[in-house]
């Protein structure tokens, strides 16, 4: 309890304070500023660490991944309405998700605004003076654009036939990456440490609607109450590039059959659901659409 309490206070004056102060910064050289990215990195270790502590910084909202493992467990990170021009520091536990062979630490990150500060990261773990693992973002990362990107305006695009099966782990093509850039000479910015007590985002619940209004290529979806997250829907038939809207997200179709067509990063505040789709799409081509309301609660662990 008292390292907890220290934290924290350290966390309160930094957050009022420091500017850019030491982190390595990596971004795409390949993205577009509306584009979300893949970051990854390959390493190897001796022995599995008893514990590993791994503090990522960033301009934008992100998913932690460590060996597949999705470290992130708040459904949007960081929770707090996203601002391009300040960096939140979090920091989370990741021993139990490490390896003693081969690791891959991966990060699906989201821009929140134009800045190539997309991504600051370190990872130290061992036990008593010796560290087993010790990594930072630099050049040796790989990267590239993700098959999504984010709008200014909050609205997000997915295109399904170019996700990557396996991309945060060992086993994901490295064809297509290219090693991040390293950033030098950017003009400092407000950070804000993140501490293990703050306000977060998870899942309230998950409504089916109540009744629809059909007309044709776009069909709205009523639900009984206004939700304030993400429309998931599930789709089957439909073809290769067939293009959806849902409520401020556009969606690429793959031709998977029950692919989802769902938010990541972004929200939207509603009570209905507007799918709209090509000519020939119908509702027969949604197998199943939920409303994922989203709410605003105080994380307190400090091993996430």
């Amino acid at each position: 309890m008292r390292r907890l309490a220290l934290y924290i206070m350290a966390a309160c004056a930094i957050g009022a304070t420091a500017q850019d102060w030491g982190l390595r910064w990596i971004a795409c050289p390949t993205a577009g500023e509306a584009d979300q990215v893949w970051f990854r990195r390959t390493f190897t270790i001796d022995g599995r660490p008893p514990s590993a502590r791994l503090t990522i910084a960033s301009a934008g909202r992100f998913e932690l991944y460590v060996n597949g493992y999705n470290a992130t467990t708040d459904v949007i990170a960081p929770g707090a309405a996203p601002q391009c021009d300040t960096i939140r520091v979090m920091t989370f536990e990741v021993g139990r998700f490490l390896r003693a062979d081969t690791n891959v630490v991966a990060v699906w990150y989201s821009p929140a605004g134009r800045s190539r500060k997309q991504l600051a990261m370190t990872l130290s773990g061992g036990s008593g003076d010796s560290d087993r693992v010790a990594l930072s973002t630099d050049g040796q990362w790989l990267c590239r654009p993700a098959n999504a990107t984010t709008t200014p305006e909050g609205d997000e695009t997915i295109d399904d036939r170019h996700y990557i099966d396996y991309w945060n782990t060992d086993g994901g093509p490295t064809v297509g990456w290219v090693p991040a850039e390293e950033q030098e000479g950017l003009a400092p910015s407000p950070i804000a440490l993140v501490p293990p007590i703050h306000k977060a985002m998870r899942i309230r619940r998950i409504s089916r609607y109540t009744f629809l209004d059909d007309l044709g290529s776009t069909v709205v979806y009523h639900f009984a109450r206004r939700f304030d997250g993400w429309v998931r829907v599930t789709l089957r038939g439909m073809g290769r590039g067939d293009t959806l809207t849902v409520n401020g997200l556009t969606y690429v179709c793959s031709g998977r059959s029950d692919e989802q067509a769902c938010r990541r990063f972004t929200t939207s505040a509603s009570s209905m659901a507007v799918v709209s789709g090509p000519e020939g799409f119908s509702r027969d081509n949604v197998t199943d659409i939920e409303a994922i309301d989203i709410e605003e609660y105080t994380h307190t662990s400090y091993l996430y």
